[in-house]
């Protein structure tokens, strides 16, 4: 049995786990719950991925069995998130729909047909070569990425 009072100064054996419940309250609580972090509202976006005003070509049987899809991918920029990332897929006509906070960010694009291994777009439009970069800042439901604008 340890003696609560010997060593911590006369303290009743009561108040020093009361000081130990808070010490390791204040450390284990922080991350938990939103209290500990700010969440940031997100923003509805979608549009369309285009080549040459053109959906990029989906093989059908390819695209059922998800071998064929269209990676498109947010990356925030503005430093306010750093690792901060949402994936989209395209759909045969192009179009995808996801959720972000309003920033800056760079837009992956990456083209697998199924057929053809790899990225169609031969890494031209990867996460660290992409010149695609855009600014959200509400809902947006009509944001058209022209590939062919991004040579």
């Amino acid at each position: 049995m340890i003696n609560a009072s010997a060593g911590c100064g006369g303290m009743s054996r009561k108040s020093l786990l009361s000081i130990v419940c808070l010490l390791a309250g204040a450390v284990l609580l922080p991350g938990c719950g939103k209290s500990g972090s700010k969440t940031e509202p997100e923003f509805k976006v979608s549009g369309k991925i285009l080549r040459g005003g053109n959906p990029l070509p989906l093989d059908p049987v390819m695209a059922k069995a998800k071998a064929a899809m269209v990676n498109v991918k947010f990356i925030r920029t503005d430093g306010s998130s750093a690792d901060f990332s949402q994936t989209a897929f395209a759909d045969e006509a192009g179009a995808f729909s996801t959720t972000i906070p309003k920033g800056k960010y760079r837009v992956s694009v990456v083209h697998m047909n199924g057929r053809q291994p790899g990225d169609n777009l031969q890494g031209k439009f990867g996460e660290r070569q992409s010149k695609i970069e855009k600014e959200i800042t509400g809902d947006t439901a009509d944001l058209v990425i022209e590939l062919n604008d991004y040579k």
